[in-house]
């Protein structure tokens, strides 16, 4: 049957998962992670006995080192309950310092980082936030920057209030701020960024147009900034931002680049004399 919120593990379950839980005994490492996984619920039906012999599996801190497994028990099927965070807190900001130990989940804790700092509320400060964020490992940052993506896409029709409300001050206060740590990757999250936030494309733009640079494969980026209309409602940064993700490196050039300068053109024809445009329309010809 169902257990309700607080009513205690009945006895023999406890001292079978108690015993499952003792380090020392090596045989039970897989019990200890399957108990991982289901960590929400046990802290929400017995928090007492959670807290004193569950919860320390995922201290990274101490000796016999099994957080490794039960960090990816939990991240197996992950929930930001705010309760258990607040229990766990400093190993859960610790985990950030532990990204290849995660096995096969370690995007889902770099979600879990990005979904804790997007809806702050009072569990972590900024600095906890932002000192965890900034010590993930390249991969690491790669997928929270799709995972801030993902959030914006999310949104739907609440995209401009999410960029303002949410993810401006994430980029603003979260978000390492060290420009060596720009990567392909991380430019064409943030590029997708930029149109996601729809009517706040400029402001997105300002903000993370020194992150930018030209990628491989700028073919779907620009054919979702000429979806999005963007070019036409906002011609001037259209053209910063196509300026700032197509290069000359690809081989053909991006099929609705034309198109997305047609647009620019008939939306403010004075940017046809504009350096960037002239170089977009030469590559273009070639």
């Amino acid at each position: 049957g169902s257990l309700e919120d607080g009513q205690g593990l009945p006895d023999e379950l406890k001292a079978i998962f108690t015993k499952f839980c003792n380090t020392r005994i090596n045989k039970f490492r897989h019990a200890r992670v399957l108990l991982a996984t289901p960590v929400i619920a046990l802290f929400r039906v017995d928090r007492d006995w959670a807290s004193q012999h569950l919860l320390p599996l995922f201290d990274w801190q101490v000796p016999q080192n099994e957080a490794g497994a039960a960090w990816q028990g939990f991240l197996w099927s992950p929930r930001l309950y705010r309760p258990l965070m607040e229990a766990l807190k400093p190993a859960f900001l610790d985990t950030a310092t532990h990204y290849e130990e995660l096995g096969k989940y370690p995007e889902q804790y770099a979600v879990l980082l990005a979904s804790a700092a997007l809806d702050r509320g009072d569990t972590f400060t900024e600095t906890e936030l932002a000192s965890a964020t900034g010590s993930l490992p390249a991969d690491g940052l790669h997928d929270t920057a799709r995972a801030l993506v993902s959030a914006l896409e999310s949104a739907g029709d609440q995209r401009a209030n999410y960029w303002s409300n949410r993810v401006a001050p994430y980029l603003h206060d979260i978000w390492p701020h060290t420009r060596g740590r720009v990567s392909p990757e991380i430019s064409e999250s943030f590029a997708r960024l930029c149109i996601e936030a729809q009517d706040k494309f400029p402001e997105a733009l300002a903000q993370l147009q020194d992150w930018l640079q030209a990628v491989d494969y700028p073919g779907s980026l620009v054919a979702r900034l000429h979806k999005a209309d963007l070019c036409g409602k906002f011609p001037e940064e259209a053209l910063e931002f196509l300026s700032r993700v197509v290069g000359e490196q690809t081989q053909r050039p991006p099929r609705d680049l034309k198109a997305c300068l047609e647009t620019i053109e008939s939306a403010s024809p004075e940017l046809k004399a504009d350096q960037r445009f002239k170089r977009l329309s030469n590559y273009l010809r070639q």
